[in-house]
């Protein structure tokens, strides 16, 4: 029997329904370990609807999202997300779906494709995020051609219940036969943002329909610009969008064209479920070994270099005020605010004060506290000394 290493995890900040003891990253890393549940774990897996993992110490942090989110490096040790960062082996870009190899045959579409019905558009969300918005405004200034099938709950015109499942049944097998019915289908994100394309692209892909997209503006780094619509190719002026639409829509010959297209970059990477798989099994072989964080900042060190110095500028700042005559009032210090290390320089006469500090996306106020309260005190010292001095 083979001995494998044991590990110990814990998953917290999923969706409601998520089952820690049985999920896709636990048969994942049970490929090549003995995987023990605790709360004082040696790896965190964590994702966006919480923030439990602040609870925990000594541990590695890993963030995993399926919603458009970055990880957030102040608090995690490594991270996976849609957009094209690099920041070494700390970062997993991934897609959102990894399609197969078969999404590349195309020599099942046949003339009769073109008879097909017009359009659809299947959503339930009508309000979250600008694509949510913009889509049933499309939706609508589209049925001004012609009528646009819509089954779901947004802009709902048909029912579908024999040809889609419910959600919580076969719903994405049904659904991929639904888009099978149509010419086009309307495949507008929630949010626009790079790298992030869900299966609202995908899906009509493979069942043979021709996305009409709107959403992330890197999209052809993945899928062919030929296979779709893209409404990036016209900066997103839906009137020239439909116009493209109606031509496709009157000339079989063009139409079929487009489907017959291959939807991947000829450089597309398959592999990518591979490799995020090698990703994570090389942070399980490093130990529990987190970076060195906290609510300022990863760079920690960076910031106690500055500290060290801000000591340093206050002894040499004590030594001058005790041979200057005369010292002015120091001027009030003015606060900056920002994600990026900012430095203030304030010069009176001989008195200097180099203030240096990281605002981060959960704890600005503590920073800005500590800063302020640094501050008021130095006003108050020298103010006491020339008051005494008088």
């Amino acid at each position: 029997m083979e001995n494998k290493k044991t590990i110990t995890v814990n998953f917290c900040d999923w969706w409601s329904d998520f089952n820690p003891k049985n999920n896709w990253l636990i048969k994942l890393l049970q490929k090549k370990y003995n995987v023990e549940m605790s709360e004082k774990p040696d790896f965190v897996f964590y994702s966006v609807n919480g923030s439990k993992h602040t609870d925990f110490d000594n541990c590695v942090k890993i963030f995993l999202t399926g919603e458009n989110n970055l990880p957030n490096f102040n608090e995690c040790d490594y991270g996976t997300g849609f957009d094209y960062l690099d920041f070494g082996d700390r970062y997993f870009r991934r897609m959102y779906i990894i399609p197969n190899r078969e999404i590349c045959n195309r020599g099942g579409v046949i003339e009769n494709f073109f008879n097909r019905r017009f359009c659809n558009f299947i959503y339930s969300n009508g309000k979250l995020g600008k694509g949510a918005i913009l889509r049933q405004e499309f939706c609508k200034k589209l049925m001004e051609y012609k009528h646009v099938d819509c089954p779901g709950k947004i802009l709902h015109n048909i029912d579908a219940e024999d040809e889609l499942a419910p959600r919580n049944g076969d719903w994405w097998n049904s659904k991929q036969e639904f888009l099978k019915k149509y010419k086009f289908t309307i495949a507008f994100e929630n949010s626009r943002s790079n790298g992030y394309t869900t299966e609202k692209l995908m899906q009509p892909l493979q069942s043979f329909s021709i996305p009409i997209y709107w959403g992330n503006p890197l999209v052809t780094r993945d899928f062919n610009p030929k296979a779709f619509i893209n409404c990036n190719d016209y900066d997103n002026d839906f009137d020239a969008v439909i116009e493209r639409i109606k031509e496709l829509d009157n000339d079989p010959d063009k139409y079929l064209a487009m489907l017959r297209e291959n939807p991947m970059q000829p450089d597309f990477d398959f592999e990518q479920g591979k490799k995020f798989e090698q990703w994570l099994m090389n942070i399980i072989e490093k130990g529990n070994k987190p970076f060195e964080k906290g609510p300022v900042n990863f760079q920690v060190q960076e910031l106690k270099n500055k500290q060290a110095a801000l000591q340093r500028e206050n002894i040499a700042l004590k030594q001058q005020i005790s041979i200057t005559p005369q010292v002015s009032l120091v001027k009030p210090f003015k606060k900056v605010s920002g994600n990026w290390l900012y430095k203030r320089v304030e010069t009176e006469r001989y008195i200097k004060t180099y203030i240096c500090g990281i605002r981060t996306r959960k704890r600005p106020a503590n920073l800005c506290k500590y800063i302020d309260t640094g501050l008021q005190e130095l006003e108050r010292r020298l103010k006491d000394f020339i008051l005494h001095n008088k």
